[in-house]
């Protein structure tokens, strides 16, 4: 199985490589903030790109009794040249990789089974605060810090009842730091939690419908999350205003899709079960362009990245 970068050229899009190697479904893409890797993830595991030259770079194996790869997020340090790359599985497990002091090298530091078992939906970072957020199909949230090595130090965990977490996200400064926010994969039920003990602070809203993927800018003051049942929501983050829908067509049935944002939030970018990617201007609302895939393939994953 392969994924397809596109370039821009002028506010259009064009097929700028095919990279190959999974042997499985792609279910997850993240790349690094600069642009230089992309982190794949799916049945048959992990790999990262180098995104300058088009190709794998060495990384350690993912066992197959971890389960597919479902959530990533990448971690940078000032103090430190390497990457980190904790990601979630399938079967519960979170795992470290390093790129062993920025020789493109990666290797694992540690793996850890924090449920037992459910997957690990989402992951999220937030830098000021040095914390990792994690939550798992079976309701359950996790807030960690990391030290110098990465390794994990709790900080709460904090049981949903009759709550399927499906994404997590720091949201805006509440005194010294970010809200923790959590999207529930039915019902639409949003939940924010604050402080070293997790209080939350209730369901702060309801989006009235079903979660599939969310991509915010804090600095933009916005949220978009994807609804399977007719495309991409975009809210206003401080009130929780819905703005408008980029509608999305179904051809086939209502599936998951990942969400993004691009060049500074002007455009929102969503995949489709009919192999294209819709590309919106997010004021506007206009499709700006759509990038052809495959119309037999169903297109989950979408990622969003700078030039290299």
């Amino acid at each position: 199985m392969g994924f397809l970068p596109f370039r821009n050229a002028s506010k259009r899009y064009f097929l700028h490589a095919k990279l190959r190697g999974h042997s499985g479904g792609i279910v997850k893409l993240r790349p690094t903030e600069d642009g230089r890797l992309l982190a794949s993830g799916g049945t048959d595991g992990t790999k990262v790109w180098d995104l300058k030259n088009m190709r794998e770079l060495e990384s350690p194996k993912s066992p197959a009794i971890r389960g597919a790869s479902t959530a990533f997020v990448w971690i940078k340090r000032e103090d430190d040249l390497s990457e980190a790359l904790p990601y979630g599985t399938q079967n519960g497990h979170l795992v470290c990789w390093k790129d062993g002091k920025g020789l493109a090298v990666f290797e694992e530091s540690y793996c850890i089974r924090v449920v037992n078992p459910a997957e690990i939906t989402d992951l999220a970072f937030d830098a000021p605060s040095n914390r990792l957020a994690v939550c798992h199909r079976g309701g359950v949230v996790q807030v960690y810090t990391l030290s110098a090595d990465m390794s994990l130090q709790p900080v709460f965990t904090n049981q949903l009842n009759n709550f399927t977490p499906r994404a997590i996200a720091f949201g805006q400064m509440w005194g010294n730091e970010r809200d923790i926010m959590v999207f529930g994969l039915y019902g639409g039920q949003v939940y924010t939690f604050r402080g070293n003990n997790g209080n939350t602070t209730g369901q702060t809203w309801n989006v009235g419908a079903h979660v599939g993927d969310i991509a915010l800018d804090n600095r933009k003051n916005v949220l978009c999350m994807d609804d399977p049942s007719s495309g991409t929501n975009l809210y206003r983050l401080e009130d929780h205003t819905r703005v408008k829908t980029f509608l999305v067509p179904i051809t086939k049935q209502s599936r998951l899709r990942q969400v993004a944002l691009l060049e500074e939030c002007k455009f929102v970018v969503s995949g489709s079960d009919h192999g294209i990617v819709y590309v919106f201007d997010r004021r506007s609302g206009k499709i700006i362009d759509e990038l052809r895939v495959d119309a037999r393939e169903w297109v989950q994953t979408v990622a969003v990245s700078a030039l290299v």
